[in-house]
């Protein structure tokens, strides 16, 4: 595969079928997808072939169109198929049968870091400090209580967007916590995951592989201005997507400012070491926690995040030095890099005797 792409196809999910979403001009001037509409246009400003195809319940229509363009990569921005989040791996396997390069994170670490207590499992035999918690099985569900301190908070394990978090998933008593618990099995039908609640600042970490090696980039923060300090600081579903909700805290994100050199230190070194533990590849974010002493406590981790010019990710990026461009660029980079990688004799050998 040539290092030096002509045709590039960007693979969306859709929430219902849609008669135009293989057009172009369908992502290019669609502003109620910045991600999507960001990309392409950045793509076209490299002088490249853009095609565009929206997944919502067929795989037919994806692999006809990976056999008739023939891309010499395809950008995943595909998160779902028949709107169920679960699937994001699933997609990205289609990915991998066809062969094709294409941007992120491979089948397998999408999977894993969508339960987040996999994920803190592995950080903390790494030696990464992670809250204590507990995973409740919505299958089996059964609630018990464990050695975690108050506060707790509780939420949905595998759901993403901060889906089913509230100002109420914050509790102070094991009446409260199995009140919540229940709730997430109930109207959710999800997996439960409760863990300590860090009351410190919030951080994002972007890690980026810009073929000279794994790249951090300066840290992000989330700020409520207008919540008292004492109170909890929640990313809930209302602080990330209500306009209103996020005028009425403050509530924003920026640069995070005065952190000491020690704890940039660890903060660098824990999510090069988190990047590589979950086998994530090309870009990704992993969010952090500060204790009052200063300590970074891992969270989560996020293959693919967001990637439109006002979305954390590129602004940190920005600071980092890459243009918009530059970072889709990098981004497109890094997968035919692997891919080419993979693609010598000698590596399929190794990987044939491993």
């Amino acid at each position: 595969m040539s290092k030096n792409p002509k045709r590039i196809l960007v693979l969306y999910d859709l929430p219902e079928r849609v008669a135009n979403h293989d057009q172009p001009e369908y992502l290019l001037n669609h502003n109620d997808r910045p991600t999507e509409r960001d990309i392409t246009r950045a793509i076209k400003r490299m002088g490249l072939e853009l095609h565009v195809h929206g997944v919502y319940d067929e795989v037919k229509e994806l692999w006809r169109k990976i056999e008739t363009i023939k891309p010499d990569l395809i950008f995943n921005l595909c998160e779902t198929y028949r709107g169920d989040r679960s699937h994001e791996g699933d997609v990205a396997s289609i990915l991998e049968l066809a062969q094709v390069p294409y941007t992120g994170s491979r089948p397998s670490a999408l999977h894993l870091c969508k339960d987040k207590g996999a994920t803190k499992k592995i950080a903390g035999w790494d030696g990464i400090k992670v809250p204590a918690f507990k995973v409740y099985s919505y299958e089996d569900y059964k609630f018990e209580r464990f050695s975690g301190q108050f506060p707790l908070i509780v939420k949905p394990l595998n759901r993403e967007a901060s889906e089913g978090i509230a100002q109420a998933s914050v509790v102070n008593d094991w009446m409260a916590c199995e009140e919540r618990a229940n709730w997430v099995v109930g109207r959710l039908k999800s997996d439960v995951i409760v863990e300590e609640y860090i009351h410190g600042r919030e951080l994002y970490v972007g890690v980026v592989d810009d073929n000279n090696g794994l790249r951090v980039l300066p840290p992000r923060e989330l700020f409520f201005a207008n919540l008292g300090k004492a109170e909890p600081m929640v990313a809930t579903y209302r602080a990330k997507w209500d306009d209103a909700y996020r005028a009425k805290w403050g509530i924003s994100t920026g640069r995070a400012l005065n952190l000491p050199a020690e704890t940039r230190k660890i903060l660098i070194e824990a999510s090069i070491k988190m990047f590589r533990a979950f086998g994530l590849r090309g870009y990704a974010r992993l969010d952090w926690r500060l204790t009052e002493a200063g300590q970074p406590v891992f969270l989560e981790a996020n293959p693919n995040p967001a990637l439109a010019i006002e979305d954390d990710f590129a602004k940190a990026a920005k600071l980092g030095g890459y243009s918009y461009g530059e970072l889709i660029a990098v981004i497109i980079g890094s997968a035919l890099s692997e891919n080419n990688e993979a693609a010598k004799p000698e590596n399929k050998r190794a990987s044939r005797s491993s």
